[in-house]
């Protein structure tokens, strides 16, 4: 019984030692940061063999990549000897350290580091990281702002990739690289002889289709370059835009005028008819339309129009030139028919609705964009004091300060009368007269020496005036100290026939123009002049809108499908952004000896 005990005893204390050794329950453990998980790869890999320690680092130096420890990453990789690893491995260093690289915005490193691995395009390398390699690349070329050698890099990833929905970007991309190439660089490129099959493709289409942005020239050229170059991969799968090429010109058999005969827009809408009547007897093609003149001063809204269109059987209208009538259509919402209004909304646009007008604002954006090219950067505007003069105002001022410009100071024009000092207070040649007076009534006895001078701030002047408004302003311009500075005008300021008498008091003066007013008269100009007296003045540019609107409606499909294309018009170049308004790029000129001279273009 007492050894029984003792047993016992002992037993239970055998028992109570074993439970105070086992562990007690823990609670979860906290999952390790980024760092700390580098840290651990880092011991595993000190005592690992020469490739699983490249493992493990490389494992490591992606975790501090994360972290944003970039510096410590590459340190890392950098420790690593690349002679002992397979060329996978050599890949995912090169590619840790250029991404570190390029999150840094050092493309020339990130070059540098993928240079180490000239081979990464080899055969040696899984598809998915030759494209990577590849793609690196091009991203560090487009870091450096070198579209060129992007674009090298972005043919041979369409080369490595499968299939037409991963191409068709790429090939997009190439296409816009390649507009940032001048002529002469696609020139020289195209006769270095060093280029692939594929990059010499690529370069020759770009120098067929970008050297003339003409619609019909480019379809030509595009033509030719397919039969030269029928393999290519542009060809079975070209860039969006010109794939847009295909797009069929309007077939019109039925064509209606939709213009006032009565009212305020009646003189100019008859100018504008002649101008179609003459472009139609002039048309030769074997799909002439026949017209149908409407009367918007009757049929004045679409309630009336849409039902009129389908009982007649029209398959397009040009008009109406109402500016209310045209907003009214825009908001309709889906049109059954295509329409070429002669006037522009400033709201959003229904489909099938093509705007076309001369845009006085369009004008002053342009003369913002000439500004901004001739190095200009400070700037005044004078525009009338009128509603359509503040609005040329505003758009010029907007679409300089979006360029990066600044308008120092605006004066709108009134009369006359009032033009000497509506520019001394624009250039403060009235300020400096106003100290002068003020210091010589406080110092009566003294005898004063005086300069007058204009303010200093500012580059160049944007004017909009009418002939006979610009030829005071520009002497009293001068009066006041400023006939240096360089005066850049809309197209208001040429009357459309030459007056080297009246106009010597516009030398200098650069304006916009359309081709109509200063390049030599085309057919139909000579043949409109034979028929009416005010052909060549301003109003005479109501006739070349209605030439160019009957030029232009076979090609609005195409043109809208192929932003940056156009066809030469009367009124200028045309062409039509997304939201279906027709742009007109004018034509530069200068007064010199009372006479416009063309600028280079």
């Amino acid at each position: 019984m007492k050894f029984s005990h003792q047993l016992s005893l002992l037993t239970l204390c055998v028992l109570l030692l074993t439970a105070c050794s086992s562990p007690l329950p823990r609670t979860p453990a906290t999952p390790l940061t980024p760092t700390e998980q580098a840290e651990a790869l880092l011991q595993k890999a000190a005592s690992a063999k020469p490739i699983r320690a490249a493992e493990l680092k490389i494992e490591a130096a992606n975790l501090l990549l994360t972290s944003g420890e970039k510096q410590r990453a590459v340190e890392i990789l950098d420790q690593i000897d690349l002679a002992v690893l397979t060329p996978s491995l050599r890949f995912d260093i090169a590619k840790l350290k250029a991404r570190s690289a390029l999150e840094q915005n050092n493309a020339r490193q990130a070059l540098t580091y993928l240079d180490q691995i000239p081979e990464a395009a080899g055969q040696d390398y899984p598809l998915n990281q030759a494209i990577e390699y590849r793609e690196l690349r091009a991203e560090a070329y487009q870091q450096q702002n070198d579209p060129l050698s992007e674009v090298r890099e972005l043919i041979k990833i369409s080369l490595l990739t499968g299939t037409p929905e991963e191409q068709q970007p790429l090939h997009d991309r190439i296409w816009t690289l390649l507009h940032q190439l001048s002529p002469d660089t696609l020139r020289q490129l195209i006769q270095s002889g060093s280029n692939s099959y594929y990059e010499q493709g690529w370069l020759e289409l770009a120098q067929s289709l970008l050297s003339n942005n003409a619609l019909d020239s480019q379809n030509e050229a595009f033509q030719r370059w397919k039969t030269l170059w029928a393999d290519h991969p542009a060809n079975t799968l070209p860039p969006k835009q010109i794939g847009n090429m295909s797009t069929a010109p309007l077939v019109v058999k039925k064509l209606a005028i939709l213009l006032p005969n009565s009212g305020p827009l009646s003189t100019p809408a008859n100018a504008i008819k002649e101008g179609i009547l003459q472009a139609h007897f002039r048309d030769g093609s074997l799909n002439k339309p026949e017209l149908v003149f409407l009367d918007s001063s009757q049929i004045n809204s679409t309630f009336q129009l849409a039902p009129l269109l389908t009982t007649l059987n029209i398959d397009l209208v040009i008009g109406p030139l109402d500016k209310e009538y045209v907003i009214q259509l825009a908001n309709q919402g889906s049109l059954d028919k295509p329409m070429l209004a002669l006037n522009y909304t400033e709201g959003p646009s229904s489909n099938l609705l093509y705007q076309f007008g001369l845009s006085a604002e369009d004008e002053a954006r342009q003369a913002a964009d000439k500004m901004w090219q001739d190095g200009m950067r400070q700037v005044a505007s004078i525009t009338p004091d009128t509603d359509w003069g503040r609005r040329i105002a505003v758009a010029f001022a907007q679409q300089f300060t979006e360029l990066g410009g600044s308008v120092i100071v605006q004066t709108h024009m009134g009369g006359q009368e009032t033009f000497a000092g509506n520019v001394a207070s624009l250039l403060k040649t009235d300020a400096s007269q106003a100290r002068f007076k003020a210091i010589k009534q406080r110092l009566p006895g003294l005898d004063i020496e005086f300069e007058e001078h204009r303010r200093t701030d500012i580059d160049a002047i944007f004017m909009t005036a009418l002939p006979n408004d610009a030829r005071q302003i520009k002497p009293i311009l001068a009066f006041n100290f400023a006939g240096d500075l360089p005066i850049y005008a809309s197209s208001h300021v040429y009357s459309g026939s030459q007056n080297p008498v009246l106009d010597q008091d516009l030398n200098g003066i650069r304006f916009c123009a359309s081709p109509w007013a200063v390049q030599a008269p085309s057919q139909d100009k000579i043949l409109l002049t034979q028929q009416r007296t005010n052909v060549e003045s301003r109003f005479g540019r109501l006739y070349a809108l209605g030439l160019d609107a009957y030029h232009l409606y076979p090609y609005l499909n195409q043109l809208q499908a192929l932003p940056g294309t156009q066809i030469q018009g009367e009124t200028g170049q045309l062409s039509i952004n997304g939201r279906g308004e027709v742009v007109r790029t004018l034509l530069w000129a200068r007064f010199r000896d009372g006479i416009p001279q063309l600028l280079d273009q």
